[in-house]
């Protein structure tokens, strides 16, 4: 996470006197991008010792406290949406930069949709999904859009992700169709550009560009010898999300030798990708029967009862009874 300034509080509060300033849009961006930043676990290395820590350091929530205050200073979200921006986590993907010519028209478009999707306008989603193909081309990402687009992929409503999704498709400047695919597969075959190439396969088949297909692909990385590849493989295969992709999901989390490797697996089971919520309940089912497997590492537990958590909203701790009770009554 990026070192902010500390913020600084006062127990009494402010004076009766003093002005009240109200964050700029550029304020709040930036709030929301901390809050994700904050409550994200520093991700260990692959070949760093595993620790579960039973709570997140104290300077994390101080950074999650003054952002949520601005957030909510500004009036933009409710605290329902607060909360839940609050603990989703996500991937943090690089992906291919451009040197395009931009149409500066176009590229304040596009950033102020994306800006009015964190304030939670589903209509702005609406008019991404409808006219992100006009862009093409004309946009390209930029440190105000890949702090959007970040946040918007984090929200609780998928509708505003997959209008993200599309966002990013269209300033990368990949046409939503075989000649984008085609475009992509091509770059895939250069090991500098291979994550980003990963990350956007799982778009495409997301959007319906040849997903089947699409999803093969990608699940040929799953058992490639780097580990960031393996990372992207399953980051990309929770944006494909389909009934297919789970069952890969729930091997890579148990059998992966990589801790970075499961978490994302697990991450992308329990709140982040495109998974609907009845699909995560399917990869529920297999979490559920491995709380008290004793072949799953310490971390892996956690991360399970974590993941379990995070699809229910139920917090039953390593209850095992409890958490089948549980799926029992909603199966």
């Amino acid at each position: 996470m990026s070192d902010f300034g500390k913020p600084e509080f006062s127990a009494s509060g402010s004076k009766p006197d003093a002005p009240s300033v109200q964050p700029t849009d550029e304020d709040v961006v930036r709030a929301l991008v901390e809050i994700q930043n904050a409550s994200s676990a520093p991700m260990p290395s692959a070949d760093s010792p595993i620790h579960v820590v039973a709570e997140r350091s104290s300077q994390k929530w101080i950074v999650i406290a003054a952002a949520l205050a601005m957030v909510a200073a500004a009036g933009y979200i409710g605290k329902q949406e607060v909360a839940q921006l609050a603990k989703l986590t996500g991937p943090k993907v690089t992906k291919r930069a451009s040197t395009r010519r931009v149409d500066e028209p176009a590229q304040s478009a596009v950033e102020q949709l994306l800006q009015r999707i964190t304030m939670g306008d589903s209509k702005a989603a609406d008019e991404i999904l409808a006219h992100s193909s006009d862009w093409t081309g004309k946009t390209q990402r930029t440190p105000k859009s890949e702090q959007l687009v970040a946040v918007a992929l984090n929200l609780p409503d998928l509708h505003a992700r997959e209008a993200a999704l599309q966002a990013e498709i269209a300033l990368d400047g990949v046409t939503v169709d075989e000649a984008g695919l085609a475009y992509v597969k091509g770059v895939l075959g250069d090991p500098q550009q291979r994550v980003w190439a990963l990350w956007m396969l799982g778009a495409l088949a997301n959007r319906g560009v040849d997903t089947d297909h699409t999803a093969k692909i990608i699940e040929t990385y799953l058992a490639d010898p780097d580990v960031s590849v393996r990372a992207a493989s399953v980051d990309a295969l929770g944006i494909v999300a389909t009934e297919e992709t789970i069952p890969m999901m729930l091997d890579r989390f148990r059998n992966d030798p990589s801790p970075v490797v499961q978490e994302r697996a697990a991450c992308s089971m329990a709140q982040s990708g495109m998974y609907t919520q009845a699909q995560r309940m399917t990869a529920a089912r297999n979490l559920v029967d491995w709380i008290d497997d004793s072949l799953l590492t310490p971390q892996q537990h956690a991360w399970t009862v974590q993941a379990l958590g995070d699809i229910s909203g139920q917090r039953f701790g390593n209850d095992v009874a409890a958490w089948r009770k549980w799926y029992s009554s909603v199966e």
